[in-house]
């Protein structure tokens, strides 16, 4: 699992949220010493995990790189899923992979089901692992991706109201939502690379 930087934020003088590596002696804005905080100072949850210790969830992480180093709106996501043992099932040029966590360590995981769905979410993937069409020869960039795998595995949970028509309805509605912790993190910390607090 990548390094956990330490982002710490707290509240002084104002509205405003100081994010920085260590809380300085003095308040950054009022320049008074830091005794009493508006919001105490507390670490922000680092957002990236690794997907084996997430059963039973959709993993997302980039095509290239890691989160913490090398991602940008602009770039490719990849997807996936595990199934009640932490096991990773992902599709690429490859075809269907299974478990392989080394490229997993630094990930965006999130449930979209109850804990009691978890042996339906295990049959459904297993049915999807019988198809042939998740075979490194049906592979497209654009028409038969990680996209399209975890887009159809959903759909045929049938759970609540998750269904997705499309990609980027799923994209939008489900993906984008849940990175967006991650997202604002990677700003807090490229901004804190070059200065010793950050306002927000």
């Amino acid at each position: 699992m990548a390094y956990n930087p330490g982002i710490i934020c707290f509240r002084h003088c104002c509205s405003e949220s100081i994010f920085c590596k260590s809380v300085p002696k003095l308040c950054p804005i009022c320049q008074s010493c830091i005794i009493n905080c508006n919001i105490e100072p507390f670490l922000v949850p680092y957002p990236y995990t690794n997907a084996t210790y997430h059963p039973v969830a959709i993993v997302v992480r980039p095509s290239q790189g890691s989160f913490i180093n090398d991602y940008t709106a602009a770039k490719d996501l990849h997807i996936g899923v595990t199934n009640s043992k932490g096991i990773v099932f992902e599709f690429d040029r490859q075809g269907l992979i299974v478990n392989d966590h080394c490229r997993w360590t630094d990930c965006v995981a999130f449930k979209i089901v109850p804990s009691s769905w978890e042996n339906h979410w295990d049959e459904t993937l297993e049915r999807m692992l019988k198809d042939t069409k998740w075979k490194s020869k049906n592979y497209d960039e654009v028409d038969m991706n990680c996209c399209n795998f975890v887009m159809e595995f959903v759909n045929n949970l049938q759970y609540t109201n998750i269904k997705f028509a499309s990609k980027e309805d799923m994209c939008n509605e489900l993906i984008m939502s849940k990175i967006q912790d991650a997202i604002k993190y990677n700003y807090v910390l490229k901004k804190l690379e070059k200065n010793d607090y950050f306002k927000l």
